[in-house]
């Protein structure tokens, strides 16, 4: 146990530096974007200078950008996620959306679409590779669809599954802003697709090379059942690389995110993203993008310290 904590604060100082390092590209990124944000609020009208000025001074747009860099960490730090820039109806400023209240609003339908796909992937992929061990044909069945799932890019699944569920046979909502529970299904199985195939493919790969073990052989040698071989020896070791390979996926998953939102029309983070994106809104998308990461990066992190309990060999590797 004692081993499990220092495993996890080590890992908890890493990932507060990879935070660290990650937002401030984010921010610089973000930044240094062409363009005026706060004349694009005006599209082909004339910018009042008195009101430009101003909400330059309320975002801090006339400050060096390390000063805006300071200004943002501090209240990063505080809690304090940011605010998007201000919207216009007329010659009325309206004051812009909190990045908080955004990720309150979009968070839960994100979280159903990335846990849903976390779990299939997980629980498919491991059962799918297992099965791959069990027989040639099997073996080679599960290979090929894993192959195609492996190939095939979020995109052109999100699409393909709305032509085919939504268009031409009408299964399910075409659009996820309408509530219906089973507007998450087809989003999900697009989402996890990918990750899927990869998962089987590690699995099998790991199971496959467990079974020659020699603490594999002995229980095969007591006459054990194919199952109890399969799924108590040699499936708990093989789990290590697939507890790796599903945490540093979220991030891949997260990118997906977007497209999976945009194609299906579910209001969620990924949805929020490309509507900052589109709106030239670099204040939410800065303050979106600092919450993803930091929420992909918890999760790698919690990963890491279940597999390094559930796998001595993880936490007793020295630290990089």
């Amino acid at each position: 146990m004692t081993a499990v904590l220092a495993f996890a604060l080590r890992r908890s100082g890493q990932m507060l530096l990879s935070l660290w390092a990650a937002v401030t590209l984010v921010f610089l990124a973000v930044t240094q974007l062409p363009g005026d944000p706060v004349r694009a609020l005006f599209g082909f009208r004339a910018a009042p200078p008195e009101l430009v000025a101003r909400i330059r001074a309320e975002y801090s747009l006339d400050e060096p950008v390390l000063v805006q860099y300071g200004r943002y960490l501090r209240a990063l730090v505080t809690g304090d996620w940011g605010r998007g820039l201000p919207a216009l109806r007329g010659t009325v400023v309206e004051p812009g959306p909190a990045v908080a209240d955004v990720v309150v609003a979009t968070a839960p339908v994100s979280a159903v679409l990335l846990g849903g796909a976390v779990a299939v992937q997980f629980v498919v992929g491991v059962v799918a590779g297992a099965l791959a061990t069990s027989g040639r044909r099997t073996g080679r069945g599960v290979y090929a669809v894993a192959t195609v799932l492996v190939g095939t890019p979020v995109v052109v699944a999100a699409y393909l599954l709305r032509w085919v569920f939504v268009s031409e046979l009408g299964w399910a909502p075409f659009n996820g802003r309408t509530g219906d529970p089973a507007a998450y299904v087809l989003p999900i199985v697009a989402l996890a697709a990918l990750s899927t195939g990869s998962a089987a493919l590690i699995t099998r790969a790991e199971v496959g090379d467990t079974l020659r073990a020699p603490f594999v052989l002995a229980a095969r040698g007591r006459g054990l059942p194919p199952w109890r071989v399969v799924g108590v020896h040699a499936l708990r070791p093989a789990l290590t690389p697939v507890v790796t390979f599903v945490a540093a996926s979220l991030g891949q998953l997260v990118v997906g995110l977007v497209v999976v939102e945009g194609v299906f029309g579910m209001p969620g983070v990924g949805a929020a993203i490309l509507a900052a994106i589109e709106a030239h809104d670099r204040a939410l998308l800065i303050g979106l993008t600092t919450v993803v990461i930091a929420a992909v990066m918890v999760a790698n992190a919690v990963a890491d310290v279940a597999a390094a309990a559930v796998d001595p060999r993880v936490r007793l590797q020295p630290a990089t």
